[in-house]
C-alpha cells in the first residue's frame, strides 16, 4: 500500500472522478458478493437434492448479475482512462509553464533527451497511477470491511479470519516500501540516462561518424543499457517480493478459513451451505488485493517518474 502526497496535489479538480471510480469499484464488489453468495446458496441447494426446475430462476439471476458486473468493470476502466488523461493534461501544462518560467537560458543548458523524456514518457508512465492505482487503492481499503459486515451475519469466526488475512495482504507489503521506492528511483535514473544518451546519439549521428566516434558512443550506450537492465531486474525482484507477501497472506488466510469452516461444519455449528457461501466470498474479499498487486509495479514506476 503506497501513497504519494506530491502526486496527489495534481489531482485537484479531479478527485471527485477518482472517488466516483472507486465507488463504481465498490458497486462492482457488491455485485460480486451477491453473485458468489447466490452461487454458494445454489450449490448448497444442489447438494441437498433440490429439483433443477426450482433453481431455474436463481441460475438466470446469477447470469444477469454476471453481465452487470462486466458492465460496471467496463464503465470503471473507461472512467479510469478519461481521468488519467485529464490529470496528465494538467501535469503537462504545469511542466510546460515551469519550463517557460525558467526561460531559454535554462533549456539551452539541459540535454534535449532529458527534457523530452520528462515531458513525454515521464508523464505517460503516470497514467496507471492516476487512472487505476489510486481508485484501486481505495477499493482495496474498503472492500474487506464491507464483505466482513456481510460474512459476519453468516459466521463471525470465519469472517474474522478472512478480515485479518485481507488486512495483512494489504498492509504487509508496505514493509518493503523503502526498498521498492529506492530501486524504482534507481531504475528511473538509469532509464533517463539511457534515453537521453540514445536521443542525443541519434540527433548527432552524422557528427559522430564524421569524427569517428561511432564505436565509442556505441560502447557508452551498451554500458547504459546494461545498467538499465540491472536496475530493471532489481525493480522486478523487489516487486515480486512484495507480491509474494500478498500471495502468502491470501493463501494462508484462505487455508485457515477453510480449516476453521470445515471444523465448525463437522461440529454442527455451521451449515454446509453457509460454508460454501463463505468460501466463495473469500474469492471476492481477496480480489481487490490481487488487482492492486497487478497495478502496483506500474504505480511504483509512475511514482519514480
Amino acid at each position: 500500500m503506497h501513497f504519494e502526497a506530491r502526486l496527489w496535489l495534481f489531482t485537484a479538480g479531479f478527485r471527485w472522478k477518482i472517488a466516483w471510480s472507486s465507488l463504481v469499484g465498490l458497486l462492482g464488489v457488491g455485485v460480486g458478493v451477491a453473485r458468489l453468495a447466490l452461487l454458494g446458496w445454489l450449490l448448497g441447494q444442489i447438494i441437498t437434492g433440490v429439483p433443477f426446475r426450482e433453481l431455474v430462476f436463481p441460475v438466470c439471476l446469477i447470469a444477469v448479475i454476471m453481465v452487470l458486473r462486466g458492465v460496471l468493470e467496463h464503465f470503471r476502466n473507461m472512467m479510469a482512462h478519461r481521468t488519467a488523461a485529464a490529470v496528465q493534461k494538467v501535469l503537462r501544462r504545469s511542466l510546460y509553464d515551469r519550463l517557460m518560467d525558467l526561460g531559454p537560458g535554462f533549456v539551452t543548458q539541459q540535454r534535449s533527451g532529458e527534457i523530452a523524456l520528462t515531458l513525454v514518457d515521464g508523464v505517460e508512465q503516470l497514467e496507471t497511477y492516476f487512472g487505476r492505482y489510486l481508485p484501486q487503492l481505495l477499493v482495496a481499503g474498503f472492500t474487506p470491511f464491507v464483505i466482513f459486515g456481510f460474512v459476519a451475519f453468516v459466521d463471525l469466526p470465519v469472517a474474522g479470519v478472512l478480515l485479518v488475512a485481507a488486512i495483512v495482504a494489504l498492509f504487509a507489503p508496505a514493509a518493503w516500501h523503502r526498498l521498492d521506492t529506492r530501486k524504482s528511483l534507481e531504475r528511473e535514473r538509469a532509464y533517463s540516462a539511457f534515453a537521453a544518451e540514445f536521443l542525443d546519439s541519434v540527433q548527432g549521428l552524422a557528427t559522430l561518424k564524421s569524427f569517428g566516434q561511432s564505436g565509442a558512443r556505441a560502447r557508452l550506450l551498451a554500458e547504459k543499457a546494461r545498467e538499465l537492465f540491472r536496475s530493471t531486474m532489481w525493480v522486478l525482484a523487489t516487486n515480486s517480493l512484495a507480491r509474494g507477501i500478498t500471495d502468502s497472506a491470501i493463501a494462508v488466510g484462505a487455508a485457515v478459513a477453510l480449516v476453521l469452516g470445515a471444523y465448525r461444519v463437522s461440529n454442527n455449528t455451521m451449515e454446509l451451505t453457509a460454508l460454501l457461501i463463505i468460501l466463495l466470498l473469500g474469492i471476492e474479499i481477496f480480489r481487490p488485493m490481487r488487482d492492486l498487486r497487478s497495478v502496483l509495479h506500474q504505480g511504483m514506476v509512475g511514482k519514480s517518474a
